[in-house]
């Protein structure tokens, strides 16, 4: 029984080795329900088996084709009733009346990617009888690509449509025989396009079209074949076709073969009409592409200056390029453009807008782009120089004198002359010397340089240079303003030898300009205006009066201290009448305060003597050579503050110039005083008041309100007299009232 046991162990082992070694066969699980399944990709290794799984409904039929370099498709397992053909050595269709599932095995002797490509369940029912015109029909539903260019795109390499593959209208199958043509209706707008891709066919099927309105039918040109045995593997056809839809009405597609019976699949696509593509606020110099079917009219900006270069991609189109005058549209020559071709158009003189017409072409693909031409500025110079002075030159461009300046001849315009300006500033009389140099291919140009009168226009001189060797250059001594530098061809017409507007390569130049003073000539003088003569007397007369207001000012305000001194010296013992206004009650002491402040200023224009009479005889005097003092006591209630003592000092200087001078309040007994107000204002600190510099003559009186307890003053004047220290001190005191 052991042995046994273990013989069976060692069977199974051997049994299990052998599988392993045994290529593995993986089954595909998807089936095929839809006509419109995408291709797939398979990785097989070398001697691996795949197992294709295609299921089938009642009266159908199915497509099955593949791409490899060594594979072999091979019938796995078909039910009765399935008939199974071959097409070429990539194609099998197959045909059932009843619900079927059918295998298919996928070998290869190398590991390779397959790429498969099935179609199931395509419908055998024909529609045989074309409806006429007025007959009702069922419409067939095809996809619709609303915006061109998320449908197709040149750098793709073609301009066919790339489908949407989980849409499923745009996938359309059917069954061909030679027996009956078969039909499809379309509903259709005037101007649409429809675009027709085979993806698949057992056998060569032709499709053409008719267009029919209500009572009427037109057989359209154009009959698109496949190929026997054809697919179609990748998501678009290489080589579709296109019909236009002349008027509102209905497309009728007729396929038709002369095999028994031909299965067939392709892409329709309906393009609505699309007649205008305005590029207008474009900025086509960066370039614009313009892609559609048949015909569209597309209105750009465009300048005098700018050439238009259009570039075909991938198909021929019939272009022309229509120009704005005047309000009005000048048509262009029609052009075929072939694929990878450019056409250069050229804009008329004081053109407005460009437009660009597409005709009778079924799918296109244009860039369009500008350039601009102009010499300077913005500007194209002209071929002349202004004809007098009337004329506006601010279409000459301005040649820097400093930079060099780029320009070209656009010969397909037969532009073979430039005229610049030259703009020379300076004073009058002034004499400068102006060269210009070309470099760059001179052959064939002469440079030609005026010297105009800024008052007349006329030349006053001139000069033509040609080529010296490969150097073309010009010098000329001219005046201030401006004057006129012209490039031109010595023959121009053996430079234009082709029709205006034919393309031909300009010629770039480059003119460098180099400029010094020869005479700066004299500085100018400008009368003036009557109206600056005008209002410059009233601006002066103005200006005059305003400054004599204030010696108008002063004058009066001397006067008027005058009268008032006067007045006081008349009026004797001046603070003994205050205090007497005051014990009368006649005068405030506000008022008081005030006049003796005006007092103060009034009495230093009178003599010292007067002065001396005109504030009373209770004073204290001291005089020496050079200076003298005078001290009165005041009445209290002039004071500012509480326990105040007003004191007024007069100070007149004999001789010498003083300098740094200081009167000083000292009190003989009890605490300091301290200076809290002063007429007339003088800096004061302490017991200090610091006075102004003073010179032979000087004579000032001032009111200092001292603050303290004591009873009696002592005044001193300190300071430097011509330079030297110098003090003077009244040698009595001051006894307080």
């Amino acid at each position: 029984m052991g042995w046994w046991s273990e013989r069976c162990t060692a069977t199974l082992l051997v049994l299990l080795f052998l599988v392993a070694l045994t290529p593995s066969v993986v089954a595909d699980e998807g089936s095929d329900k839809g006509a419109g399944d995408p291709v797939t990709e398979h990785q097989l290794q070398a001697g691996e088996t795949q197992i294709i799984n295609v299921s089938l409904d009642g009266n159908r039929s199915a497509i099955l084709a593949w791409l490899c370099e060594a594979c072999e498709v091979n019938l796995e397992d078909a039910p009765d009733g399935v008939q199974v053909n071959v097409h070429g050595n990539h194609m099998m269709s197959l045909q059932t009346e009843e619900s079927a599932h059918v295998q298919f095995s996928v070998r290869s002797d190398v590991s390779e990617t397959i790429t498969l490509m099935r179609r199931s369940n395509i419908h055998d029912h024909q529609v045989s009888n074309r409806p006429s015109p007025d007959a009702p029909a069922n419409l067939t539903v095809v996809g619709v690509c609303a915006v061109v260019s998320e449908c197709l795109s040149p750098s793709n390499g073609h301009l066919g449509t790339v489908m949407n593959t989980s849409d499923p209208s745009y996938v359309q199958t059917g069954v061909a025989v030679s027996s009956n043509d078969h039909h499809l209706v379309i509903e259709v707008m005037k101007g649409d396009t429809l675009e027709w891709q085979w993806l698949a066919s057992t056998h060569t099927v032709s499709v053409e079209f008719y267009h029919q309105t209500t009572g009427a039918e037109t057989v359209l040109n154009g009959v698109h074949n496949s190929a026997e045995a054809h697919a179609e593997f990748g998501d678009v056809s290489l080589q579709p076709a296109y019909w236009v839809a002349p008027n509102d009405g209905r497309f009728i597609a007729r396929l038709s073969t002369e095999a028994v019976r031909a299965v067939w699949a392709a892409n329709l696509v309906l393009h609505p009409s699309q007649e205008v593509s305005p590029l207008v606020g474009i900025d086509t110099a960066q370039g614009a592409q313009i892609v559609g079917h048949n015909t569209i009219a597309a209105t750009f900006d465009w300048s005098e200056l700018q050439q238009l270069t259009l570039t075909a991609h991938v198909e021929d189109v019939h272009v022309s390029v229509d120009q704005l005058l005047n309000g009005a549209w000048v048509a262009g020559v029609p052009t075929l453009l072939g694929a990878g071709q450019n056409q250069i158009v050229y804009p008329y003189p004081d053109v407005e807008r460009g437009r660009l017409n597409i005709t009778n072409t079924p799918v296109y693909a244009v860039d369009a782009s500008v350039r601009s031409f102009e010499d300077l500025g913005g500007l194209e110079a002209p071929s002349y120089r202004p004809a007098n002075l009337d004329e506006d030159n601010a279409s000459w461009p301005v040649l820097n004198l400093t930079q060099s300046t780029n320009g070209e001849f656009t010969l397909a315009v037969h532009d073979t002359t430039d005229t610049y300006r030259l703009v020379v500033d300076g004073w009058a009389d002034s004499i400068h010397f102006v060269q210009v140099v070309l470099t760059g291919d001179v052959a064939g140009l002469e440079l030609q340089l005026w010297d105009m009168d800024q008052l007349t226009g006329e030349v006053i001189s001139t000069d033509i240079t040609r080529p010296v060797g490969d150097q073309l250059k010009i010098g000329l001594q001219i005046g201030r303003g401006t004057h006129y530098l012209q490039l031109r061809y010595q023959n121009a017409s053996e430079a234009t030898t082709h029709l205006w507007g034919e393309h031909v390569s300009s010629r770039t130049y480059t003119l460098q300009a180099s400029y010094s003073l020869i005479d700066e000539g004299e500085e100018p003088w400008f009368p003036p205006s009557e109206d600056a003569v005008y209002w410059g007397n009233v601006a002066r007369w103005f200006m005059g009066v305003l400054f004599l207001l204030p010696v108008v000012y002063l004058g009066v305000h001397v006067k008027r201290s005058k009268n008032f001194a006067a007045s006081v010296a008349e009026k004797k013992q001046r603070l003994a009448w205050y205090a007497a206004r005051l014990d009368s009650g006649e005068s405030s002491v506000k008022e008081a305060r005030s006049d003796l402040a005006k007092s103060l200023r009034a009495v230093a224009q009178l003599a010292w003597q007067e002065g001396l009479d005109a504030w009373g005889p209770k004073r204290l005097e001291h005089r020496t050579e050079d200076v003298a003092l005078a001290v009165w006591s005041v009445d209290e209630r002039l004071a500012t503050e509480d326990g105040g003592w007003p004191v007024v000092v007069g100070v007149h200087v004999l001789n010498g110039t003083w300098d740094l001078a200081a009167l000083r309040f000292d009190a003989p007994d009890g605490e300091a005083f301290e200076v809290v107000h002063l007429e007339p204002r003088f800096l004061f600190q302490g017991e200090e008041v610091f006075l102004d510099t003073m010179g032979p003559g000087h004579r000032t009186y001032l009111m200092a309100e001292l603050k303290g307890s004591a009873q009696r003053v002592d005044v001193e004047l300190n300071g430097r007299m011509d330079g030297a220290p110098f003090a003077a001190r009244v040698p009595e005191t001051l006894e307080r009232a």
